[in-house]
């Protein structure tokens, strides 16, 4: 039973953990799954504002130096006002561009020299000549424009180095959490096939249980039906016996009591010879009366105890079969319970019976022994002996003897061990509990200094 509900909690614990490890890898999917979109989203939203960005600044770049260009075409006051407008709105809108970018002090500093260049243009550029106008252009604003777009050109171009770098590293990132999540659905799957297999051989262990009890049961169930019909059978012999009995000794005895005392009362000096017939027929009467009264229960047994009736039992079997005899008592108290006495009276008396009838054996030896919670007797003998199938039942099927025993054992709720192979003797334990055993038992029994009940029935 322990182990059953140890193996039981095995599973439930296997179970559980297979749960916990998939409810994990379903959170860790999820989680990777969110941090997976959230920091690729990161990724392009700031590539894609640093890249408009550039672009915005690029774009006014290429812007100013066309407005400025247009303006020395036509150089009217109209255009120079034009000018210093649309310069302005680019110059604010560069401001813009840069505040969303990190700090770039040098790309700063660089943008604002070039808008203090172009700036002033439109008043201070607006009564040049042609030539003044394009040594500007060449030495003022050519130099600062390239030098400005290439600069755009280097932070683009480190925009996108940057952002392969990061791809690098996301996907390094995404590799790793695959690998955690791999490690755990392969450890779910591993836990999974492992409690698959021990489910599958509890199951199995369960069924094989299941067909042996099933088969014990229905072994039980056949000895039960033919230890029923023999008990009738034994009823009926014993009506039998005790019908021929009273018939053939008793009344045949009293019948010639009879006979005698009518013989004597009709004479008028009765004969010594028929009265002393008369008594003779009295005594085997009652001696007959007294065996029967012992064959259906010895009253030893209710007023002496279980100790003399055992020897009063191997003393009868001895006169019977002139098998020699050896009996031994230890401990044993005189007020047992009339169950206890009676198992192991009937149990003592079926084993000399079948030692008489079948063993053939020179000897016979018979103890009882009582510990705190346990009484133990045995019967052995060292007769033919017989072979005992694999839960030491006789192999034999005609006698119920044994049968009838190890059901008496157990409806007073103790175990009967038959030891017994060919040429080696038979020996039988019966172990019976005592229930409310006293103190005096318990220091009797350690006093003793005799083996534990375990070891007799083992």
């Amino acid at each position: 039973m322990t182990e059953g509900l140890s193996k039981r909690a095995v599973l439930r614990a296997g179970y559980a953990a297979v749960i916990v490890v998939l409810g994990l890898s379903a959170v860790e999917a999820y989680r990777i799954q969110i941090s997976v979109s959230e920091r690729h989203l990161d990724i392009y939203r700031r590539y894609a504002g640093e890249e408009a960005q550039l672009s915005t600044l690029r774009r006014n770049l290429w812007l100013a130096g066309n407005d400025i260009r247009d303006f020395f075409i036509h150089c009217t006051p109209a255009q120079a006002a034009t000018l210093k407008t649309q310069l302005a709105g680019l110059r604010s809108e560069d401001a813009r561009a840069l505040a969303g970018m990190a700090a770039l002090p040098e790309l700063s500093g660089k943008l604002d020299d070039f808008w203090a260049a172009a700036e002033p243009v439109p008043a201070s550029m607006l009564h040049s000549t042609g030539a003044q106008q394009f040594d500007f252009l060449q030495r003022a604003i050519v130099p600062k424009r390239e030098e400005l777009y290439s600069q755009l050109l280097n932070l683009a171009a480190a925009g996108q180095t940057r952002l392969q770098r990061q791809e690098t590293e996301f996907a390094e990132t995404r590799r790793q959490a695959a690998g955690r999540l791999s490690a755990l659905l392969a450890l779910g799957v591993l836990l999974s096939f492992v409690v698959a297999l021990l489910s599958v051989r509890h199951a199995e262990n369960l069924e094989r249980e299941a067909e042996r009890q099933y088969a014990e049961v229905d072994r039980t169930k056949r000895e039960l039906q033919q230890l029923s019909a023999r008990l009738l059978e034994v009823e009926e012999d014993g009506r039998r016996k005790l019908s021929r009995e009273l018939h053939d000794e008793i009344g045949q005895t009293l019948a010639l009591l009879q006979i005698e005392i009518s013989h004597a009362a009709g004479t008028p000096t009765p004969s010594p010879e028929r009265l002393e017939r008369a008594r003779a027929l009295a005594e085997r009467s009652v001696q007959t009366v007294r065996n029967i009264s012992v064959m259906l229960r010895p009253a030893l047994l209710d007023d002496l105890g279980l100790v003399p009736a055992l020897q009063f039992l191997l003393e009868g079997f001895l006169r019977r079969s002139g098998i020699a005899c050896e009996f031994k008592e230890q401990g044993v108290e005189d007020l047992l319970p009339d169950s206890v006495k009676t198992c192991v009276y009937r149990v003592v008396q079926e084993a000399l019976h079948n030692c008489e009838k079948h063993s053939a054996a020179s000897s016979v030896r018979v103890s009882v022994r009582q510990f705190p919670d346990w009484l133990v007797a045995e019967v052995e003998d060292d007769g033919r002996g017989f072979r005992t199938g694999g839960e030491r039942i006789p192999e034999r099927k005609a006698g119920l003897g044994l049968l009838g025993m190890r059901e008496r054992a157990s409806i007073a709720g103790g175990s009967l061990v038959v030891d017994s192979a060919p040429g080696a003797g038979t020996r039988i334990a019966l172990r019976i509990p005592l229930a409310g055993a006293h103190e005096s038992n318990l220091g009797a029994g350690r006093a003793a200094g005799g083996p534990v009940p375990n070891e007799v029935v083992a």
